[in-house]
């Protein structure tokens, strides 16, 4: 991943994150993903929240993450949050999520534009969120 960064996202590890080792569970790692998507949306203009009131829903399509080093309960680590792919139909990211100047882990989401019924989207092309996604 470039140093290049589209977004970043801090967050404090909980102690309620880890396991009996007192290591970041696993499944942690993917609610970090989501907070992270989450300010990059607010970020660029386009909060989650006004997305789906105009019918516009991002449903996960496939997620990754590799685990390079363990992260424990009291210390910080940064999202860095990289937009990968964007079409007018889905959206592609990837992700690091690092512990100072360290990778914890890295990771890739992909997500489709659907309605509120869960058919798929192709957003016009004057659509607010298309040209957002363009300019980001």
């Amino acid at each position: 991943m470039s140093d290049a960064c589209d977004h970043v996202e801090t967050l404090r590890v909980r102690y309620s994150d880890t396991d009996a080792q007192g290591i970041v569970h696993h499944s942690n790692y993917f609610r970090w993903l989501e907070e992270a998507r989450i300010g990059w949306l607010e970020a660029i203009g386009q909060p989650y929240g006004r997305l789906t009131e105009r019918g516009i829903f991002l449903p996960l399509t496939t997620c990754s993450c590799a685990f390079q080093t363990p992260v424990y309960a009291g210390e910080r680590v940064d999202v860095h949050l990289n937009l990968d792919e964007v079409t007018r139909a889905r959206v592609g990211l990837t992700y690091e999520i690092r512990r100072g100047e360290q990778v914890a882990a890295t990771a890739a989401s992909a997500h489709a534009y659907v309605d509120a019924t869960g058919r798929p989207l192709r957003l016009q092309r004057d659509d607010p969120f298309w040209l957002a996604l363009q300019e980001a």
